[in-house]
């Protein structure tokens, strides 16, 4: 009887915080089908009494919402593949071939992880004025990749690579296979976890940056989803709430999307370090 008591109390708590966790998506959804009015209105109302379709409709028209929603999608998707390129053979080497220093080369690589990209951003958009980047997406696939998710997903791919045994490497090795050819054909598809939580987590950053692409673009086409939600504002009367939310709705499908995809990898993908170091 206590044990059922128990059991029912923590299925409570849990549907408790759950909608609590969901009530912002709930409000986003029922907000992006409501008038400005009724939005603003108190006491809020749960559900539109006048379900308001243009919301959607004006995310398109008040500016290029698709061309935009398409430079994200582009942005994240090379971001996710520069990701894997770097972080696997370096992750790889750390964890297997163990070059020289490789201990301070990974303490440095730590030390890149810790820095926030607001301390580097001046001399970033400096550096990419002087490559004629300004207004191109070439620093928030290349920058981003290289300084912010590849050190994290080498650090990941490194943890990974550790936990397995060394007894596949020396076998492959007496089979005459190279280093490159056991990594790829050996090691690689026993950590597609970590591979999995790897693209992950760089389609997330990469679709939620909000200030490298604020510095870097200037015209509208070339924005991408984050900055282009601020854009939907009347000036006369302020945010247009209703389309904010209808392209705030829209904009979480391609990450939740890529995660649901993932979802059964990430977290033994995440944990796999936490097993040998």
């Amino acid at each position: 009887m206590r044990r059922t008591v128990g059991r029912g109390a923590n299925y409570l708590v849990l549907v408790l915080l759950a909608l609590v966790a969901l009530a912002p998506i709930l409000w986003m959804l029922s907000a992006s089908l409501k008038t400005p009015g009724e939005i603003l209105r108190y006491p809020p109302t749960i559900l539109p009494e006048d379900i308001r379709w243009e919301n959607y409709t004006e995310v398109f028209t008040l500016q290029p919402f698709a061309q935009q929603f398409l430079n994200s999608i582009v942005i994240m998707a090379l971001v996710a593949v520069l990701t894997l390129v770097m972080s696997i053979p370096a992750g790889y080497a750390l964890a297997r071939v163990r070059p020289v220093a490789a201990g301070a080369v990974f303490l440095l690589l730590l030390s890149v992880i810790f820095i926030p990209p607001e301390a580097t951003i001046i001399p970033l958009f400096q550096y990419a004025a002087k490559l004629g980047w300004v207004d191109t997406h070439y620093p928030l696939i290349i920058f981003t990749a290289a300084l912010v998710t590849a050190p994290i997903a080498t650090f990941v791919m490194r943890q990974a690579f550790l936990t397995l045994p060394a007894e596949f490497e020396d076998a492959a090795s007496i089979d005459g296979s190279g280093r490159w050819r056991t990594m790829m054909q050996i090691y690689l598809p026993l950590v597609r976890p970590s591979v999995a939580s790897v693209v992950v987590l760089s389609c997330w950053y990469s679709w939620n940056q909000f200030l490298e692409p604020l510095i870097y673009l200037r015209s509208p086409e070339k924005l991408t989803v984050p900055v282009a939600l601020t854009h939907y504002e009347d000036p006369l009367a302020g945010p247009l709430w209703g389309v904010q939310m209808a392209a705030t709705t829209l904009s979480v499908i391609p990450v939740l999307l890529v995660f649901f995809l993932a979802q059964r990898h990430v977290v033994s993908g995440l944990t796999a370090g936490g097993l040998k170091s």
